[in-house]
């Protein structure tokens, strides 16, 4: 199977909203987007409505993910940069 079609079946099991993310990610890739283009995409994104028990899931899984990396090393473990 190549990549292109595992690509395709990963997709394919996802969820709509999952589905909506990884082309967001996929569309980026297709064009060079600067640092600053790229925060002001992810920061102007949509809210998610969630109840408060996933709210609080949500917090505690962020308190306790610890460090995070930057944009630019993110950039260089996707090849890129």
């Amino acid at each position: 199977m190549s990549e292109l079609d595992r690509l395709i079946e990963i997709a394919r099991a996802l969820p709509p909203l999952k589905v909506h993310a990884l082309l967001t990610v996929a569309e980026q890739m297709t064009d060079y987007v600067s640092d600053d283009e790229f925060l002001r995409k992810i920061n102007s994104a949509p809210a998610i409505d969630v109840d408060d028990e996933t709210a609080a899931e949500l917090r505690l899984a962020l308190a306790e993910r610890g460090a995070t990396i930057s944009h630019e090393k993110l950039k260089r473990e996707l090849g890129l940069a």
